[in-house]
């Protein structure tokens, strides 16, 4: 199947399931901060694989509202990190990607270690954030 003729049923999906899991954490009686982490372009210079980005993002924010709603925060992870000279909008050159091991030159699709620890303090500055009061996402 095509990827344009599959995508828009596989966000839907992704909506709903995403709706899903907030409210259920809400029906719990938690009330306080949710962290929804975007998902990473593998490479941002690639407009049709970072355009699929964008839309899974948007997408795993839910159907009901902003990613602020309920108390939900949006974290970016690697585009400000991937976008430096050196990098030049490739995670994977800017080291946070795993070297792929059939050819080291490559990288798969999950962080590194120095990518786990941009994750990391980038979900800790935007739950700081959320805690200080109503901001830019």
């Amino acid at each position: 199947m095509c990827i344009g003729t599959g995508l828009p049923k596989v966000l839907a999906t992704i909506s709903s399931n995403m709706d899903t899991i907030l409210s259920s954490l809400r029906a719990t009686g938690f009330h306080g901060v949710l962290m929804v982490v975007n998902y990473y372009s593998l490479d941002y210079t690639d407009p049709g694989g970072t355009a699929i980005t964008v839309l899974l993002n948007q997408a795993d924010h839910g159907s009901r509202g902003g990613p602020r709603r309920g108390g939900r925060r949006r974290v970016h992870g690697f585009q400000a990190a991937a976008s430096t000279s050196f990098a030049g909008g490739k995670p994977c050159r800017a080291g946070l990607l795993n070297a792929s091991p059939q050819n080291q030159f490559t990288c798969d699709v999950h962080p590194s270690q120095s990518g786990q620890q941009l994750l990391a303090a980038t979900v800790e500055g935007a739950y700081r954030a959320a805690l200080a009061g109503p901001g830019d996402d």
